[in-house]
């Protein structure tokens, strides 16, 4: 009985740990492996509205594209040792405006994670500090090469990009908090008109939470993305940089053994200065299982 209890105790804590800033908040990969997992599956179905455009001073400007974006993410993770494990995300996409629709695949991720210090039960406050890298293929149509209007066959970005970046959790106490900055290397991108080549990323995640109950996770936090002016066949373009703040609020559950699921709040572009960004509201249902 003693050890059943301490087995338990200890996977629950394992599993708040092994949380991070980063994960289910849209900033970065959606699945993670718990100490315990090896395999793990993750089913994601999304929807954004609301959609306004925001130029370049700042102001809202009416939309000139989809109404709504629905996405259905499927990703799958795989341990590697103790302290590492790999992911893919494949995204598949439905664009509507009015009564049109359209449906394709959009960009494939592949991500890993290494743990380079691990929390201790023992030492609350010793965070757990992550490596992450990832990289995006352009598999989706872009906006460079779209035949529709209103973007409707939109659904990728048009450029391979790679991502470095640190997660920083503290996860063992009542109040759990953490921070996360990623940095993006965009490729340059060959299109009908010409050379591309999209400016650097830098994305902050600021994040934190607690347990509402001791299965049921709750985490809110804000997410600072910059993206520098892209140049177009070697000229740099005035005005094409990109600022945008964003706010979610995320629910999960924190089952030990079976299905867990995870309910994402989010509002982009809403907080603070944006610049050539979005504004819209939307959600994210994740369903995830241990194998």
């Amino acid at each position: 009985m003693f050890l059943s209890m301490s087995l338990v105790f200890l996977l629950g804590a394992g599993r708040q740990a092994l949380a991070c800033s980063s994960c289910g908040s849209g900033g970065a990969d959606p699945v993670v492996l718990n100490p315990y997992e090896n395999h793990k599956l993750y089913l994601g179905l999304s929807q954004q509205a609301g959609f306004r455009d925001i130029d370049k001073n700042g102001e809202h400007r009416r939309g000139y594209g989809p109404e709504r974006k629905q996405t259905l993410d499927l990703a799958w993770a795989e341990r590697l040792s103790s302290q590492a494990f790999v992911s893919a995300v494949a995204t598949f996409g439905r664009n509507v405006r009015g009564s049109d629709s359209e449906m394709q695949n959009g960009d494939l991720a592949l991500n890993a994670r290494w743990n380079l210090m691990q929390a201790n039960i023992a030492e609350p406050w010793i965070p757990q500090v992550q490596l992450l890298v990832s990289h995006r293929f352009a598999v989706g149509r872009s906006m460079y090469d779209q035949k529709r209007d209103y973007a409707l066959d939109v659904f990728g970005a048009g450029y391979d990009e790679t991502y470095v970046g640190a997660d920083l959790w503290y996860g063992m106490n009542t109040l759990m908090f953490g921070g996360s900055v990623i940095f993006g290397l965009p490729q340059a991108v060959d299109t009908e008109a010409g050379r591309i080549q999209p400016g650097a990323m830098q994305r902050w995640i600021g994040t934190v939470g607690g347990l509402v109950r001791e299965d049921v996770k709750l985490i809110g936090g804000v997410i600072h993305e910059q993206r520098g002016g892209f140049e177009y066949k070697g000229e740099k373009q005035p005005d094409s940089d990109r600022l945008s703040h964003d706010a979610f609020l995320t629910f999960e559950t924190l089952f030990i053994e079976g299905s867990n699921y995870r309910l994402t709040l989010n509002r982009r572009g809403v907080l603070g200065r944006n610049r050539n960004a979005v504004h819209a509201h939307g959600f994210t249902l994740a369903w995830m299982r241990a194998l």
